[in-house]
């Protein structure tokens, strides 16, 4: 049995993989597929891991064994940590390993640096009070920067992907030649709907593929995509932050509050002048980060099967 594990990167189309994987992973095992059912992909295989605790991967095994699939498909970029703790990567490729999988392979996604920085940023900025200016040099003059789903990481975890990546692959290839790295553009990783190449490489042929596409079209199979925040979404949550140390526009909403207009104003006003500058600064800024992350396309697959 071939094990694939999806392993991200995360804001690489995921969500939509997996809600797929949700809606139409029973079906595949009829095609030799079998994908554990998860609403939201597998993260809590991955936490589990993290404490040495694989016994779930005797009980996904035996599952796929007792339908007689061919391949076991799994997805969480929770496992993306492994990037940056090897060894982590390597106990759950030996757990499968050792349950008798002939092969595991790792399958990650990425896409441009600057466009991946954005994303990030709007997620992170939720959460932590960072400017836009303060993120973009985080990742290109600093060795650590912040992500919203991780805390700090060092920088090429998140951007380096030449480094990153063939470092992991050799890495593997010295332990054992069956555990192997495929690694892919977005655009490659969607090629007409998110994961239809991991639906290839899985085996899945090319008539079930086109009726996954055909149900999509149609609507009669629904996925969930993760909406990016609007840069004028976060700016006036930060101007909120920087004025009233809170996002206090909804509960001055709620209360009918005389205060609510002027406030949203003199917020809009600040939110704006942000805006006016971080867009005078973004292309210099992905100029940068072209300049700082320019060989990242040589980890992608140039051959099939794997990063080269």
């Amino acid at each position: 049995m071939k094990v694939i594990i999806h392993a991200g990167c995360a804001k690489n189309g995921s969500t939509a993989f997996q809600t797929l994987m949700h809606r139409i992973g029973p079906a595949l095992a009829d095609h030799g597929v079998y994908y554990p059912p998860a609403v939201l992909g597998h993260r809590d295989f991955a936490e589990r891991a993290y404490v040495d605790d694989y016994a779930w991967v005797d009980r996904v095994m035996a599952d796929a064994q007792a339908r007689s699939a061919t391949t076991l498909l799994i997805s969480s970029e929770h496992f993306q940590n492994m990037l940056c703790q090897k060894v982590y990567g390597v106990g759950i490729a030996f757990a499968f390993r050792e349950r008798g999988a002939e092969e595991v392979r790792y399958v990650f996604s990425v896409r441009d640096p600057f466009d991946y920085f954005e994303s990030i940023y709007a997620e992170a900025a939720k959460w932590f009070p960072i400017s836009f200016e303060q993120a973009a040099n985080a990742a290109l003059r600093q060795g650590s920067f912040w992500t919203s789903w991780q805390g700090l990481v060092p920088v090429a975890y998140a951007f380096n992907y030449a480094t990153v990546f063939r470092e992991f692959r050799d890495y593997l290839a010295a332990v054992d030649p069956a555990i192997t790295l495929d690694c892919w553009e977005l655009s490659d990783f969607a090629q007409g709907f998110a994961g239809r190449r991991i639906l290839e490489t899985a085996g899945v042929g090319d008539d079930v593929l086109r009726q996954i596409e055909a149900g999509l079209a149609s609507g009669q199979i629904t996925i969930v995509r993760n909406q990016r925040s609007s840069a004028q979404d976060i700016e006036t949550l930060h101007a909120q932050q920087y004025l009233f140390g809170t996002a206090v526009l909804p509960s001055l909403a709620a209360e009918k509050s005389n205060q609510l207009e002027p406030v949203a104003n003199l917020v809009a006003q600040i939110a704006e002048t942000k805006l006016h500058h971080i867009n005078s600064q973004r292309e210099a800024f992905r100029a940068r980060f072209a300049d700082r992350f320019a060989n990242w396309r040589e980890c992608l697959s140039q051959i099939e099967g794997g990063c080269r």
